[in-house]
């Protein structure tokens, strides 16, 4: 609004130097560039009202607030009447000259354009006054604010007796005066915002500031402001400056500084609320952390006990014999390094076969290599009893978990109950894309290898046997899609 107001100003004292030179200085009457001197008056004519229009659009909007394109359409219509006027030589529908150029100013007829461009004068015109006074929110006298309504009111009346020739004299200059009183009014009567009264709005204000000159001698000062020490006010410059429930800012303005105090005390007393919350939810957190901790422990420990009683649940039988052959080691001394040999092997299995069932609590697919690991640990114990073993293994790819145990039960029966009489066992595994073949060549007894073996079963898959003098040959066979039989 302020620069708009700028430029109406600026149009008004372009329209004066205008009629001075006209007049004074440079053209007569009947010359060229007096006509054109005179057709000049119109851009001010045009343009001024149309700012006004702009004037009342800004008023009781956002500073930021920006005219829309909308409106700004109406300067096409502004500048066609400019130009007409300006071209008025060509088509003189602005006005007419009976007796040529020379006496323009003296003798001339109005035309139409002439009559739309006094309108959008005066339409516009009366649009601002009538706009300014609706859209004023200004309380108190209302016949004070009524004040452009009349200005506005005699300047049509001199404008028309004008155009009738009833009155003549200098009509720019009673147009600026006119234009600058009805701006005037509006401003004094609070129908156009400004800003007046600055020491006593500063000294009313809620806000904590004051305005200092460049030695910090101050200028202004709010009611609400705390007294400042000079250092105090030069330390904000730096940054700002905390002093416990304000902050201290000061910002370089022409002449001197503006300092002015944020009251963070509320946000103070947030924080020690929110500090003490937080030490209390501390508290609660190490209450519920340590609760979570046992929680868990007893969750692992019940875990580790249901898993403990599985495996012992699957391989009683082993560990019953186990402590049977610990048993007997002891009452048979001459017997304890083979008796130990067997039991080393019984343990082997139970470990491995604890940890086949701790990986099936992961899924029901593990690595081939884990049957691998379980029956080359046992082949390593059997050594211990004099047992010349021999593994042969390719193991790639996963299988499931069932095929696993199944062949490593089967392995450890045979080995348990041939391991009295065995010499050597040689063993070929084959596992690949879940499919598992297993070849055992054991040498030992012919009656003991058909015996023990007639009364081998499995879940699933299937085997087969061939025993020639005292060499056993056994072939596992478990398919990757069922359960092989």
């Amino acid at each position: 609004m302020r620069h708009y107001l700028i430029a109406v100003g600026i149009l008004l004292a372009f329209w004066l130097i205008l009629r001075t030179c006209k007049w004074e200085f440079i053209a007569q009457n009947g010359t060229h560039l007096g006509r054109y001197l005179w057709y000049s008056y119109y851009v001010p004519m045009v343009f001024v009202p149309l700012l006004g229009v702009f004037i009342i659009d800004h008023i009781g909007k956002a500073e930021n607030y920006k005219t829309p394109n909308s409106l700004k359409y109406m300067y096409i219509p502004a500048t066609f009447l400019v130009t007409a006027v300006f071209t008025n030589d060509l088509h003189q529908l602005v006005f007419s000259f009976p007796n040529g150029l020379e006496n323009c100013e003296s003798d001339c007829i109005y035309y139409i354009l002439y009559y739309i461009t006094m309108a959008w004068f005066i339409l516009l015109g009366i649009y601002f006054v009538v706009m300014l006074i609706k859209k004023s929110r200004v309380p108190g006298s209302k016949h004070f604010q009524k004040l452009p309504a009349v200005i506005l009111g005699i300047s049509i009346i001199l404008w028309i007796m004008y155009c009738m020739h009833i009155v003549g004299g200098d009509l720019a200059a009673i147009d600026c005066i006119m234009i600058i009183a009805l701006l005037e009014s509006a401003i004094q009567s609070g129908l156009i915002p400004s800003n007046t009264n600055y020491y006593e709005l500063f000294r009313s204000s809620t806000v904590s500031a004051q305005i200092v000159d460049a030695d910090y001698q101050p200028c202004m000062v709010s009611g609400t402001l705390a007294p400042l020490t000079e250092d105090v006010m030069r330390s904000a410059e730096a940054e700002p400056v905390d002093l416990g429930d304000t902050i201290l800012h000061s910002k370089a303005i022409t002449g001197g500084h503006v300092l002015w105090q944020d009251d963070v005390k509320q946000i103070n007393d947030l924080i020690e609320e929110l500090r003490d919350t937080q030490e209390r939810l501390g508290e609660k957190n190490e209450l519920l952390k340590a609760e979570l901790e046992l929680k868990e422990d007893r969750a692992r420990t019940e875990e580790k006990s249901r898993l403990y009683d599985r495996i012992a649940k699957e391989v009683a039988v082993q560990l019953a014999k186990a402590e049977e052959l610990l048993k007997l080691a002891q009452s048979d001394p001459k017997q304890t390094k083979r008796t130990i040999a067997k039991v080393s092997v019984i343990c082997a299995y139970i470990k491995r076969r604890g940890n086949l069932l701790m990986l099936g609590e992961e899924g029901n697919i593990i690595p081939a290599i884990e049957l691998e690991y379980c029956i080359r640990e046992s082949l390593d114990n059997l050594r211990l009893g004099d047992v010349f073993t021999s593994f042969d293994s390719k193991c790639d790819g996963e299988l499931k978990l069932e095929h696993a145990v199944v062949a490593f039960d089967f392995y450890e029966y045979i080995v348990e109950r041939l391991l009295d009489d065995a010499t050597a066992m040689l063993i070929h595994l084959d596992c690949k894309d879940g499919f598992i073949k297993m070849r055992l060549q054991i040498g030992c007894s012919q009656d003991i290898a058909e015996h023990t073996l007639s009364e081998l079963s499995i879940p699933c898959g299937t085997f087969e046997w061939d025993i020639q003098d005292e060499d056993v040959t056994v072939t596992l066979l478990l398919s990757k899609g069922g359960d092989g039989r």
